[in-house]
């Protein structure tokens, strides 16, 4: 299904909802805001992405501890986060950089954010490490607070300036990401095992 492209380039793909881009990409974003005055809406902002993030956290140490899943969700280890931050930050970015614009000019960046949002899912899928319901959840919970942050920029439109901060974090990551994963899973694990107090994590039962 998913042979049109090489593995390589769906975990080239994959990384564009990586926690090691997407969080700092987050907190740039809510460093945006503050730079043009706009406290409100960087509070929101965080509490839009890092209130995904932490849904994404909790399904995952519910089940890696303990084995708690929705019944309703088959082969279900989890929210996807790369879904989840992937269709969150992006969103936020496409709507703040076409505030201001015509409706067309918004329509084509939120669309362009939820194409890559969706690529992002389905690059999960093609190289194997979440299920479809994982990563339908994760775009859902996205797509949700992203949609909690739009309803605060709704009223009269700011342009945002100094986008100086968004050129130097893009040169930044240019310059100094190699590209590797952030060891998020790991980490997880590890504190799975400490909150339950098992010798063991749970793990997938059903293949992919």
């Amino acid at each position: 299904m998913f042979g049109f492209l090489s593995q390589e380039w769906w975990h080239a793909l994959s990384f564009f909802g990586d926690s090691a881009l997407t969080v700092p990409g987050a907190l740039v974003l809510a460093l945006w805001l503050a730079a043009n005055g706009r406290w409100r809406m960087m509070l929101r902002w965080l509490c839009a992405f890092g209130g995904a993030m932490m849904i994404v956290v909790v399904s995952k140490l519910l089940f890696m501890g303990w084995h708690i899943v929705p019944p309703w969700l088959p082969n279900f280890t989890g929210v996807s986060g790369h879904s989840a931050s992937a269709m969150c930050f992006y969103l936020g970015l496409g709507l703040l950089l076409s505030e201001g614009k015509s409706g067309t000019a918004r329509a084509v960046a939120v669309s362009g954010a939820v194409l890559l949002a969706v690529t992002v899912g389905l690059s999960r899928l093609a190289i194997k490490v979440h299920s479809p319901s994982e990563v339908i959840t994760g775009l859902a919970l996205g797509a949700l607070a992203g949609a909690w942050f739009w309803l605060g920029l709704r009223g009269p439109a700011e342009v945002l300036r100094r986008r100086f901060v968004l050129v130097a974090f893009a040169a930044f990551m240019l310059a100094g990401s190699d590209a590797r994963p952030a060891p998020t899973q790991q980490l997880l694990q590890q504190i799975a095992l400490w909150l339950s107090g098992h010798e063991r994590v749970y793990t997938r039962s059903e293949p992919l």
